[in-house]
């Protein structure tokens, strides 16, 4: 259990006897695709990672659209604003393929956030990032340039996941077109001729789902605000 939880980014470099201690409360439950895990409105009891598969965390407008606000894959997780608020679910949480999670119990959840300080501090900075990326988000739908909309959720992609190198940063795994349409409010089609454009200004470079940002300061400089 050790070496797999220290495959996990949340909880790579952690003590042993912390691994140890985070294990003693952990356990795997699967769920099929189209599964919700989490309803909105509900109440939540676990915090959760993704040991396999993918999710979407989405809410319902008041006109009954759904709004995405990320999907997540094998590694990241879920779950921790509720118990750490103590309040009901503000989004739905639904797989869009067969998932096993990795659950952790929502009493021993917070007794571990004063027993291994080193989980709370990394919670505290993700969830940083994370509310940037929804600022993000929420802007990106009052936004009417579909261009910068696009390089908004690289740039959140960039900051969470991508890999330095020089002046340039690498995606190795960005989403695919249809929910880079779902995460931002527009039609696949605008997505692809977003993409087109942010390469004939030089801004990046993308194979398949791989992209690399070829000037990152000019990129953030221009997608940040």
């Amino acid at each position: 259990m050790q070496y797999e939880l220290e495959e996990i980014p949340l909880f790579d470099g952690l003590k042993s006897a912390d691994l140890e201690m985070i294990g003693q409360h952990l356990f795997s439950k699967t769920y099929k695709q189209n599964e919700r895990i989490i309803v909105e409105g509900g109440i939540n009891r676990h915090f959760c990672v993704i040991k396999k598969g993918k999710v979407k965390i989405c809410c319902s407008g008041r006109n009954g659209k759904e709004t995405v606000f990320s999907f997540l894959e094998a590694g990241q997780y879920f779950g921790e604003m509720s118990l750490l608020g103590r309040e009901r679910c503000c989004a739905t949480v639904y797989c869009l393929q067969a998932c096993e999670i990795y659950c952790i119990r929502d009493m021993y959840f917070r007794k571990l956030l004063t027993t291994v300080p080193g989980l709370a501090w990394r919670l505290l900075n993700q969830m940083s990032g994370r509310l940037r990326s929804s600022n993000h988000c929420i802007e990106n739908l009052n936004c009417r340039d579909s261009v910068r909309k696009v390089g908004s959720v690289i740039l959140d992609l960039a900051e969470y996941s991508g890999y330095r190198y020089k002046q340039s940063v690498i995606i190795k795994q960005m989403p695919y077109q249809h929910d880079i349409a779902a995460l931002t409010g527009i039609s696949r089609e605008t997505v692809s001729r977003s993409f087109s454009r942010l390469e004939d200004g030089n801004y990046i470079r993308k194979s398949g789902r791989h992209l690399v940002i070829t000037d990152y300061p000019r990129f953030y400089s221009t997608f940040s605000s």
